[in-house]
């Protein structure tokens, strides 16, 4: 398979937009499948262009785009890396309406070289370059939170009992993807008894607490207040940053933070 070209410069003479980054990087999973990839202040734009080229651009706006990373190929022998960029836009519903965020991934091959280190090194350019750029964008709340949560680690509450036991496969699915997609590093607590979250919280050092994830119904996140208005610290703690996500039966209060925030 022929390396991937650098194609920085010639893209930022024709487009005339400096800070424009531009390149030529095969699909990780189908290396036969090439694009063409740039990336500007606002968006990640992908084009098909190889044998049969396609005249459709992809554009993923970069305030849906929570995070990306640098990675090496599966297969130890390749030379090439890899880069990802992880989007969470808004899409109509299928079978209700209003809309619902859905994962997108896209991940591509760098093949510069037969160096394996220029190769990561190109990724990691990438990726870093995503991410900075993306920071600059708040449209999306879970980017806004990855970024107030690098400054610290996140605790995230789970009833195993909420919402039929539901809660539990939510953080396993989506949410664990979408915080890992972020890189933000978070604690999991899955409480065992009634008011095992005020007690904890109560207690708790939150020094280094970026923010407190409750995924229940709404009673654990009473019980999250209560437990941080009990504390002697109580007019510093209750400024720790709360979220609710709904993984209970009715999740009332997570509906109507939901409709007042839009």
């Amino acid at each position: 398979v022929a390396p991937d070209r650098p194609l920085m410069a010639a893209s930022r003479e024709r487009s005339g937009c400096v800070g424009v980054l531009y390149g030529e990087f095969t699909d990780a999973a189908d290396w036969q499948v090439r694009y063409s990839v740039s990336l500007t202040d606002s968006c990640l734009t992908v084009q098909q262009i190889t044998s049969s080229p396609s005249r459709d651009e992809l554009a993923l706006s970069l305030g849906d785009c929570v995070g990306s990373r640098a990675h090496r190929e599966r297969n130890g022998a390749d030379q090439g890396a890899c880069f990802s960029a992880y989007f969470y836009p808004n899409v109509p519903r299928r079978r209700s309406s209003g809309t619902a965020r859905q994962r997108v991934e896209r991940c591509f091959r760098v093949a510069l070289a037969e160096d394996a280190r220029a190769n990561l090194a190109e990724a990691e350019r990438w990726a870093r370059a995503v991410r900075q750029r993306a920071s600059r964008h708040s449209g999306l709340s879970g980017a806004a939170s990855g970024q107030v949560a690098r400054a610290g680690r996140m605790m995230v509450l789970v009833n195993p009992l909420s919402g039929r036991g539901q809660a539990m496969s939510l953080y396993a699915g989506p949410v664990q993807r979408l915080l890992t997609d972020a890189a933000v590093p978070h604690a999991l607590i899955v409480t065992e008894h009634q008011n095992h979250a005020r007690e904890l919280v109560r207690s708790a050092d939150l020094s280094e607490c970026s923010a407190l994830v409750i995924l229940s119904g709404d009673g654990l996140l009473f019980e999250v207040i209560n437990g941080l208005m009990e504390r002697e610290d109580w007019e510093q703690a209750i400024l720790t940053p709360l979220a609710i996500l709904p993984g209970g039966s009715g999740n009332a209060l997570a509906a109507s933070v939901h409709y007042y925030t839009q």
